[in-house]
């Protein structure tokens, strides 16, 4: 990312995550690329997170570190926490995707592949869909939809090896994964339908916050299962990225873009990083690969792009 903008040319209203001299429209495409990226590596990064690490004290340790930077991006932008109840409800909202859809991704993530959990995560905008068009009445499908959605489905069941007899699936960790990624979406929904109007950093801060707190409180489940020694050093630069850019620096941009666009546009991020973490996974992590898996990959992309391509960005 380029310099952000200086602190006293611009009031707390104004202020973005992004540089004073590009175009609202060019710096939205850029948090929409740097989202992609940053979450492409995120399952790995707590995949390898949880071979140490107890998933609980993992998430405990990710928001501890997340939440000083947090703190110092209100500092540096001179913005204030806002404690209004309609805030304090979008907060709370958005720890729906923090610390629920976190626990779970988690708890799947010592059991299935971060591939597979970004595979998953990629069914989002599918979800999305679902509940937008028969739970809130909010749009219609298009036939092209409905041939993307029965593409994408039979191809996130390739990716899965259901169709394979030789592939082993780890039922309960794909059952955590679809957990996750229903709260993900629904705390999406959420962030949108309170309309707190608040910036991306203050609503970043508070969820964080409401979402380490209820770690703190999960915390008295798992004193058995307290890390004894430092973890090693690939564990420790895990952790770091999930705080650093996963929990803080994307869920900035993250919230920016729900105020942005349409829930639905924004979960076409989640079309790009399955393909990107497959990659990290197989490369990084000696992740297997198979013909079902990449033919499966394929298909799901091709169909969340004939389902989505009704509702294209604005950005693009």
């Amino acid at each position: 990312m380029n310099q952000l903008p200086d602190k006293n040319l611009i009031s707390s209203t104004q202020m973005q995550p992004t540089v004073a001299l590009v175009s609202p429209r060019l710096a939205t495409v850029g948090q929409f690329i740097a989202v992609v990226l940053i979450w492409s590596f995120t399952p790995l990064a707590a995949v390898l997170t949880v071979h140490e690490i107890h998933w609980a004290w993992g998430l405990f340790f990710r928001f501890s570190i997340a939440i000083p930077l947090a703190l110092f991006c209100l500092f540096y932008f001179r913005l204030k926490l806002i404690l209004a109840p309609q805030a304090f409800i979008s907060y709370i909202a958005g720890a729906v995707g923090l610390f629920g859809s976190m626990t779970f991704c988690y708890m799947g993530a010592t059991r299935v592949s971060s591939g597979m959990i970004s595979i998953i995560y990629g069914t989002a905008p599918l979800w999305s869909g679902l509940i937008a068009v028969f739970i809130l009445k909010r749009e219609q499908f298009l036939k092209r939809q409905w041939y993307g959605l029965s593409v994408a489905i039979f191809g996130l069941s390739l990716t899965l090896g259901i169709v394979a007899d030789h592939i082993q699936l780890d039922l309960l960790g794909l059952l955590y994964e679809f957990i996750a990624v229903l709260l993900y979406v629904l705390s999406m929904f959420a962030v949108a339908k309170v309309g707190a109007e608040i910036h991306p950093i203050i609503q970043t801060t508070g969820s964080t916050l409401v979402s380490w707190f209820g770690y703190l409180c999960l915390l008295p489940f798992f004193l058995t299962e307290i890390p004894a020694q430092l973890p090693s050093l690939q564990t420790c630069l895990a952790l770091l990225y999930s705080a650093l850019f996963s929990s803080v620096l994307a869920m900035i941009f993250y919230f920016h873009l729900i105020q942005k666009l349409n829930p639905t546009t924004v979960m076409l991020i989640t079309i790009l990083t399955p393909v990107f973490a497959t990659c990290w996974g197989i490369w990084l992590n000696h992740e297997p690969i198979s013909s079902h898996l990449v033919i499966g990959l394929i298909l799901l992309c091709l169909g969340l792009f004939l389902y989505a391509y009704r509702n294209r960005p604005r950005l693009l």
